[in-house]
């Protein structure tokens, strides 16, 4: 299929990947006539090298843009020459080829007069994702490690994602091996993965475009305290001033047991 400009750079980009990954020549031209072409190392590390064959480079909005729909979650932009006119190498710093599983700590919602939001970081390796909703915007913007991903690269890497570029050598390794020997279990909380709060029949429209559960916090926290002689009880984990759980459309709904129902569809 060749590049036009009404084609979403996204499948562009994968389009590219996948015919580079067979050994093809991955090169398109977009929008504004930028040229782009794909490179994909036997380790499978995904590149890319952007210019132009007029006097100007790649502005900085499109080496960004490119990225993100690229699904790079920690790009590093270099000057390259290519074709004989100046241009950029792309790669993506985050190692993918030793992601953590991550474990993440409880959600903190942002609400500010601008924006609101929600972020919250694994207790593995400190990875924050978070989303921002501009509160006169429609649009969700997702920063995985403080930079701005796709949603597609967002859902993938807060599953399974790149620990942070800024760890040492010995911190990777010792969560490298806790990660290899943690077990998977099916759970209820597994067996949700994919379906989506948006869909689910508990779900009401809030502030933001985001979506309440009426379900309530205690369908979503499933956390118990050791009391002495070895005794439990459960502990709530709502968030005072938000009475339900806020998410955005398109998250994983994480409800337990078993009580995720999907609205039913007209035919």
């Amino acid at each position: 299929m060749p590049a036009t400009e009404a084609a979403p750079l996204t499948d562009v980009l994968t389009e590219m990947f996948a015919a580079a990954a067979a050994g093809q020549v991955a090169r398109r031209t977009v929008s504004r006539g930028l040229h782009l072409r794909a490179v994909v190392r036997e380790s499978g590390r995904r590149e890319l090298l952007l210019w132009r064959t007029a006097s100007r480079l790649p502005s900085a909005t499109e080496c960004k843009v490119v990225a993100r729909d690229a699904g790079f979650v920690e790009p590093v932009f270099k000057a390259w020459p290519v074709e004989g006119v100046d241009g950029f190498h792309l790669r993506d710093r985050a190692d993918w080829q030793h992601p953590c599983t991550h474990d993440w700590g409880e959600t903190v919602f942002i609400s500010g007069r601008q924006e609101g939001g929600t972020s919250r970081t694994c207790r593995r390796c400190g990875t924050t994702a978070s989303t921002i909703h501009k509160r006169r915007g429609k649009g969700t913007t997702y920063l995985y490690n403080e930079h701005e991903v796709s949603e597609a690269a967002y859902l993938a890497a807060t599953a399974s994602g790149p620990m942070p570029s800024t760890l040492d050598r010995e911190a990777r390794a010792a969560l490298m091996a806790e990660v290899a020997q943690v077990p998977v279990a099916t759970t209820d909380r597994l067996a949700l993965r994919g379906e989506v709060c948006g869909l689910c029949r508990h779900g009401k429209p809030e502030w933001d475009g985001m979506i309440a559960c009426t379900l309530g916090w205690e369908a979503h926290d499933n956390v118990w305290r050791e009391l002495p002689r070895k005794q439990w009880e459960a502990v709530q984990m709502g968030h005072p001033g938000v009475p339900l759980p806020l998410l955005t459309p398109h998250c994983r709904c994480m409800a337990t047991g078993g009580r995720w129902l999907p609205r039913v569809v007209a035919a």
